[in-house]
């Protein structure tokens, strides 16, 4: 009986000590898969920054790289929420590029947040050149993934595939940063694809631009 007592007593202490062991194990896989997760968001938030470090700045400007903290895509409304402010000397009306171009324009400034008003909603208006054959327009957003040129200055047709960057005109964009390009033209004008989908970027600059405003 003593020995059995024992015995049950030790197989008690392996069980006891298996249930701790394996407590001890789910903890540490549970810490393994955090930071596992931590890692992996790491990984995509560098190859994002080092996608803004290729980005080739405008000359005689300065940025502010600021992290996408929201997207907001509506009917009537499409728009990004960024992570500085007036802290951050960002002002209303700054551009705002990604890696390969001007995404949309700060339309709201918080003290340390600020929204932009993305090339692709209804209401935004910039000021845009034809790359090669110097057509001045307005850009106007549809909506949806295209863009539209509006207000040509002239009749000279721009042909398909050519490329669409900004103009300096009113001094708040500056010159020469890409938007797009032409990707048809029917009874209804121009119609301009973007290079990329305005939302992916998770990194943005806000263009710090000072130019000859037009009076």
């Amino acid at each position: 009986p003593v020995a059995s007592a024992r015995a049950l007593a030790a197989d008690a202490r392996a069980f006891f000590h298996t249930i701790d062991e394996n407590r001890k194990l789910k903890a540490e896989n549970e810490r393994l898969r955090h930071w596992q997760s931590v890692a992996i968001e790491l990984k995509a938030e560098n190859e994002s920054l080092r996608t803004m470090a290729n980005y080739q700045p405008v000359a005689e400007v300065s940025y502010v790289t600021a992290r996408v903290l929201s997207t907001s895509l509506g009917d009537f409304a499409q728009t990004i929420l960024l992570n500085v402010g007036e802290k951050d000397g960002i002002e209303n009306l700054q551009p705002v590029v990604d890696s390969v171009g001007l995404i949309g324009r700060v339309t709201e400034v918080g003290p340390h947040t600020a929204r932009v008003l993305l090339l692709s909603d209804v209401a935004s208006r910039v000021p845009v050149v034809s790359a090669k054959g110097r057509q001045r327009a307005l850009l106007t957003g549809t909506g949806n993934d295209m863009l539209r040129l509006s207000f040509l200055t002239s009749d000279v047709p721009i042909k398909l595939g050519e490329s669409i960057v900004t103009s300096e005109e009113g001094g708040l964009i500056p010159a020469g940063i890409t938007v797009g390009t032409v990707f048809r033209h029917d009874a209804s004008g121009y119609l301009i694809k973007p290079h990329r989908p305005l939302t992916r970027a998770e990194y943005v600059r806000v263009v710090q631009f000072k130019g000859s405003q037009t009076p």
